[in-house]
């Protein structure tokens, strides 16, 4: 398992209430003591029930609270320090990220944005919602409406109502998220064009997606209180080339 607790906090965040949120906090102070604490301890600690500590794992994709002890065990076997070398490691992934996205072929995308009667957009995480209030404003200087999802449970009332004839576009950090690809494969299944915004690699949403768009990126840092720190631009030079594509697409000579 090459995922960090951090990244599945970060890619489902948003379907985390104030209580996860709290336990989530808790974790990340008490890291070390919290890797042999039973469930009942920690519930105790957040005054929560055992059945929230154990809901909390399953909102991050685990199996239970042992898989997320054994995340646990392996972050606090590592120490992490600032390399300044990232730097300029985030400076190349950012460089990989726009030589690709110059060079491919966005014909597909905006025949895509030209037939669908409806286009949806949908963030896994606070960055993620982000990026996509950001298309919805690039969007929209186009004269392309984009619907904005707020939530899961928001989400999964839209899959109802969604068609072959509409769009989507998944924007997922890992495309691992196992909630946002359930709805996907509910979607896929009903012949909606999906369109997903991830990391590089082989991912699950990737292949449920009819168009991918892949950027480079890696963890860049971790701080005092072990928090991750991830180089998330490339989701906002995306939408800034997604604009420019459909603008070569339409109106260049």
């Amino acid at each position: 398992m090459d995922m960090k607790l951090e990244a599945l906090v970060y890619d489902n965040y948003k379907s985390l209430n104030e209580n996860d949120k709290y336990i989530w906090k808790y974790i990340l102070n008490n890291k070390k003591e919290c890797e042999n604490m039973s469930i009942q301890d920690l519930a105790a600690n957040c005054n929560v029930s055992h059945t929230t500590i154990l809901r909390f794992a399953q909102k991050l994709g685990l199996n239970g609270y042992s898989e997320l002890k054994f995340y646990l065990k392996l972050e606090n076997k590592k120490k992490y320090v600032f390399d300044k070398e990232e730097i300029l490691n985030v400076s190349d992934d950012i460089k990989k990220t726009i030589d690709t996205l110059i060079s491919r072929d966005f014909s597909d995308l905006c025949k895509l944005l030209d037939e669908s009667d409806r286009i949806y957009a949908f963030g896994t995480g606070e960055v993620q919602s982000n990026a996509v209030k950001e298309l919805k404003r690039n969007l929209l200087s186009i004269g392309k409406l984009v619907n904005a999802i707020e939530g899961n449970d928001e989400m999964e009332i839209m899959t109802n109502f969604m068609t072959e004839s509409d769009m989507i576009f998944f924007i997922s950090l890992s495309g691992e998220n196992k909630r946002l690809n359930k709805f996907a494969k509910i979607l896929k299944d009903k012949g909606v064009s999906i369109v997903s915004i991830t990391q590089s690699g082989n991912n699950s949403l990737s292949k449920l997606s009819d168009i991918s768009i892949q950027f480079y990126t890696a963890e860049v840092a971790r701080l005092d209180d072990n928090l991750q720190i991830i180089s998330s631009s490339q989701f906002f030079i995306i939408n800034e080339f997604l604009l420019l594509k459909y603008l070569e697409y339409k109106y260049s000579k």
